[in-house]
Formats: C-alpha cells, sequence, structure tokens
C-alpha cells in the first residue's frame, strides 16, 4: 500500500498539485465568468405614496426574483441582498381599490453589479387598498392577563398614560373604530404595585400616536374588616308602622384593597329591610341588605351577608 502510495501519489506531487490548481482556477474563471439565473428574495416596499393618502391591505416584506448576470456578480448579490430592492411606484394611487401587476422594471440592483431582473416570481401583483388619510382622538382600554400571588389583589383597574391616543389612517375605517387597546400587562403572581410601558394595538395600516404607553397596576394586601352595631333600617309600607325590630343592628364584615377598606367608616353602610310588600299587625323574620354609600368603592369590596341571618320585625 506504500509502495503505491509513493508511487502513484507522490511521485512528481508537486506537478500534480500545480495542475490541479490551475484546474480550480479554470473552473472558478469559467463558473464566475458565465451568465447565469438564481432566485433570491429582495426588501418589497412602496415609493412615491401621495401626501394625502394612506394604504392598508396585505404588503410582503420580500418579493421572489429571478436574477441574471455573471456568476461573481450573481455571488456578490447573494452576500449583500441590500444591494436590490423592489421599489413599487404609486403616485398615480387614488383613493379607492389599487392593484397592479410587478414588472422587472421595478426592481432596483446597485450599479457596481451587471446584474439585471428577469422575472417577478411572486407577488406577481400588488392590491391595496387607498384612502384619504385622517386622524381621530380614541380612548385607551388597557387589558390584563394572569392572577396576581394569592392573598392580594387589584385596587381598580389599571391606568394608562396618557389614556386617550390619536390614530392616524384611512378615514374611511376610522369612523368605525370606538376604542384602542394596549397589549396585555400581565400581573401573574405580583404583589406590589407594577408599571411598564406597552405597545398600543392598531389594525394594520393605522398608526398610534404615542405608539407607547406607561400602564400602572396597583396592587394591594387583601385586608378583613368587621363593622358592629350598625343600626338596621326597615322600610314598611304605606299602612303600616314599625314596633320593633330585634336585633336592632347588625355586623358587616368586607373585605378588599388594605388602604381602602381602612378608609371606610360606619356611617358609609347602611343596613336595611325592604318590608314594603308585607301588610300591617304581624311579625316576621325578614333578612337584611347592605349598601355601601361610597360609589367608587362599591366594586372594590366584598360585603358578606348581614349578621345575624334574620331579624324578627314586628308592625302595627
Amino acid at each position: 500500500m506504500r509502495h503505491w502510495f509513493r508511487q502513484h501519489v507522490r511521485h512528481n506531487f508537486g506537478t500534480k498539485a500545480l495542475a490541479l490548481g490551475l484546474a480550480l482556477i479554470l473552473y472558478l474563471h469559467v463558473f464566475t465568468s458565465q451568465e447565469r439565473e438564481i432566485q433570491l428574495d429582495v426588501p418589497l416596499g412602496l415609493r412615491s405614496v401621495p401626501a394625502t393618502l394612506t394604504w392598508s391591505g396585505e404588503l410582503p416584506a420580500t418579493a421572489r426574483i429571478r436574477f441574471r448576470g455573471t456568476g461573481m456578480d450573481l455571488l456578490k448579490l447573494r452576500s449583500h441582498l441590500g444591494s436590490a430592492a423592489v421599489q413599487v411606484d404609486v403616485s398615480e394611487a387614488a383613493p379607492g381599490f389599487f392593484q397592479r401587476p410587478l414588472v422587472p422594471r421595478d426592481v432596483s440592483v446597485s450599479r457596481d453589479l451587471r446584474v439585471s431582473a428577469v422575472e417577478i416570481v411572486e407577488p406577481r401583483v400588488l392590491a391595496l387598498r387607498f384612502d384619504l388619510q385622517g386622524s381621530r382622538r380614541l380612548p385607551l382600554t388597557v387589558r390584563l392577563s394572569g392572577k396576581v400571588a394569592p392573598g392580594y389583589i387589584l385596587h381598580g383597574a389599571a391606568v394608562a398614560e396618557p389614556g386617550w391616543i390619536v390614530v392616524n389612517g384611512p378615514a374611511g375605517l376610522l369612523d368605525t373604530l370606538q376604542t384602542v387597546t394596549s397589549e396585555p400587562l400581565d400581573v401573574s403572581g405580583l404583589s406590589d404595585t407594577v408599571t411598564r410601558r406597552l405597545r398600543v394595538i392598531v389594525p394594520q395600516g393605522y398608526e398610534a400616536n404615542p405608539p407607547e404607553v406607561a400602564v400602572r397596576a396597583t396592587i394591594e394586601k387583601i385586608a378583613t374588616r368587621t363593622f358592629t352595631g350598625l343600626t338596621v333600617h326597615v322600610q314598611p309600607s304605606r299602612e303600616a308602622r314599625v314596633k320593633r325590630v330585634t336585633p336592632e343592628t347588625g355586623t358587616v364584615v368586607i373585605s378588599g384593597p388594605a388602604s381602602l377598606v381602612e378608609s371606610l367608616a360606619p356611617d358609609e353602610f347602611r343596613v336595611s329591610i325592604d318590608a314594603r310588600g308585607l301588610p300591617p299587625g304581624g311579625i316576621y323574620s325578614l333578612m337584611a341588605s347592605v349598601e355601601l354609600r361610597r360609589a367608587e368603592a362599591a366594586g372594590l369590596i366584598a360585603i358578606e351577608p348581614v349578621r345575624p341571618q334574620s331579624f324578627e320585625v314586628e308592625f302595627e
């Protein structure tokens, strides 16, 4: 085996290596100098959009083009894709539906490359809708996702700053928009107030100003508090008069955000019994209800049923 290697490989090795090198050089020269064709994806965009118009629809980020050129220039084009792009001239667009076939003259290629566009493989047709540019100020709705840590609660709705967004886009569709939303604020497992910058979400073809907002969610520990000795108020029918209520007071247990729970006073609760449908001259066992008079706290405070479960009411 060694004898064969010395005889066939090592014998005149320099001459053989030189011949191989020359063959490779000749191959590369032929490959890079001959014309060839390749398909490449290049950026796709619009140019000369009328200042008074805006567009909507699906505009692909790239277009697939069949190029022809020398092997060397095609290699340069492949390694520097920014050297070519499709720029569609829409200067003649008017309000309404716009459709236009894509042709090789829409493709621009760097002047230092001897490469030409032969065919637009896809997309072959550009279909968009143009409309007059409009602007509208809309309220922002904040969305939340997830649940806060056990034993904690959101103190009210999340607040965005700013709370109103200017939306720019097709005037014909702006009237259908009533509000815009932000990306959801994830509060999963949180036990403290959080502020995050979130992107404003608008339909395709629209722009939001500002594009981001600061969203703040106030998270507090859940507190429980008991109010005793609350006077029970009875609403009798017109014919009846309340003679006796036993017991005369009730107990209310509430829970909610700690700061809100601690700020409430006993006189902000009204315990009452609705007896307007009962005739006079009887003794009844009735349940009481409770009303929280501070309106802004009503949706944040959980109130347990009034204790005791029933009250004895005697009418005259």
